[in-house]
């Protein structure tokens, strides 16, 4: 299963090389995102003007139907404090930490960003550089 961040959602959606290059190499595996990197996408829409706002929200709920979508509850929680607890400091945002905690809880193994740095701590997932 592998694991699609903000950034790599956003590079999907404007079409950028790097993620349509990304998704022919991870053709037949599972691809899931987080409901709060569907928030996070939503939420920078808002600042786009109505046509593109209106373009970008077609464009969120595609990805929602093709995707896997994983929610934040218990399990993604317990997962973050048990990280952040072995770290005994604070590693990356609580958003953050609720999102890499729901992909361990699901097994997820591996996750794509442009910025592995906003997803330090210690995980059993791998953090992979979007390039």
């Amino acid at each position: 299963m592998k694991a699609l961040d903000t950034s790599a959602l956003i590079a999907l959606i404007a079409g950028e090389r790097a993620a349509r290059q990304l998704l022919r190499r991870l053709r037949g595996s599972e691809l899931v995102t987080t409901e709060l990197n569907l928030l996070e996408l939503s939420w920078c829409s808002h600042s786009m003007g109505e046509s593109r706002r209106k373009e970008r929200t077609v464009a969120i709920e595609a990805l929602r139907r093709k995707l896997t979508v994983l929610p934040i509850e218990g399990s993604a929680v317990r997962e973050a404090t048990s990280a952040l607890k072995a770290l005994r400091k604070r590693a990356g945002t609580p958003l953050a930490c609720a999102v890499m905690g729901a992909l361990q809880a699901s097994g997820c193994d591996e996750i794509f960003t442009d910025d592995p740095d906003s997803l330090a701590g210690k995980w059993r997932l791998k953090v992979t550089k979007l390039t």
